[in-house]
This record gives C-alpha cells, structure tokens and sequence, in this order.
C-alpha cells in the first residue's frame, strides 16, 4: 500500500511529520481529501481541522486557521501559521 510523506509546519515549529495513508485539509472552497497517486495539487486553507490519518488509522487533528497545502508525487506540505490540537472521543476511523 502506497503512503503519503506528510510534513506539517508552522512558522515556528514542525507539528506532525510522517507517513500517513490519508489527509483531509480545510481548503477555503471546502474539505479536501488528500489520498496516494494524486494529481499535482497546490490550495489555500481556511478556518477549520486538519486530520491526519496514519497507516494504522490513527487520527491525528489539528485546528488551523488558515495556510496552505501543497500534494506533489506523495509528498504532503502543510504550513500554517499555528496549530492547536483538537480533542476527539474517537481518535481512530
């Protein structure tokens, strides 16, 4: 199974780093589900919680208020100003 190479940054600090199977990121026009082999991707990110999936389904959430996401031959940038973590009862899908 293919995996994507996640880096997630502030200005500050690297937040998350990894493999992950799966992202799914507040883009300003709506969630955007990020997944293995997808096209060349560079968008703009809004208010809302970026989650992490890694390969074993754990969850990983952060908030975010704004940023952006770059995808390019499965490799994941996330930066952001700052990130808090988000409590979840359910932290595995």
């Amino acid at each position: 199974m293919s995996a994507l190479d996640v880096t997630f940054v502030t200005a500050d600090r690297t937040v998350w780093t990894g493999e992950a199977a799966q992202v799914v990121v507040p883009a300003v026009d709506g969630s955007m589900g990020i997944l293995p082999q997808m096209q060349p991707t560079l968008a703009i990110l809004g208010t809302g919680t970026v989650r992490i999936i890694d390969q074993s389904g754990h969850v990983e959430q952060l908030a975010v208020e704004g940023g952006f996401v770059s995808v390019d031959s499965d490799v994941v940038t996330i930066g952001v100003d700052d990130a808090r973590p988000v409590e979840s009862a359910d932290s595995r899908i």
